[in-house]
């Protein structure tokens, strides 16, 4: 199943825009950190990030998978997505993840791949979903 058919049609743009989201992750003493991220929803239908392993999310979600995504609608600050969720880290030596976000973001490929030799691809397996507004019946 994709995450589209999870998110409220009212709510699909915002993953399927080049956005920014906050994603919330719990360090070592149980207190959240938030870092702007960059998404997408892979061809297998899944969300997707990508981090390197020298950086404090990557050592929160390795030692502890859950965490948030919130996506805010940056033309109308009170409309939001929210996935709350369990992050699957995947090595990707490659760097095949970071090549997607190039195209996606419309951004040099060279720059990404250059940054952080050891990068993990983050599939993020919503376990809910909340929007604002709530859809209408």
């Amino acid at each position: 199943m994709s995450i589209i058919d999870e998110i409220p049609e009212s709510h699909r743009d915002l993953l399927t825009s080049p956005l920014t989201a906050a994603l919330t992750t719990l360090d070592a003493k149980g207190r959240p950190q938030s870092t702007a991220v960059w998404f997408i929803v892979d061809d297998d239908g899944s969300l997707k990030g990508s981090i390197t392993d020298d950086r404090q999310k990557y050592k929160n979600l390795n030692r502890n998978s859950d965490c948030t995504l919130l996506i805010i609608d940056p033309s109308n600050p009170w409309r939001t997505l929210e996935i709350r969720a369990e992050a699957e880290l995947t090595a990707d030596p490659q760097k095949a993840t970071v090549s997607k976000f190039a195209e996606v973001y419309g951004v040099d490929e060279a720059m990404l791949k250059a940054s952080g030799d050891n990068r993990f691809t983050v599939t993020y397996r919503p376990r809910r979903v909340v929007t604002n507004p709530p859809p209408q019946p």
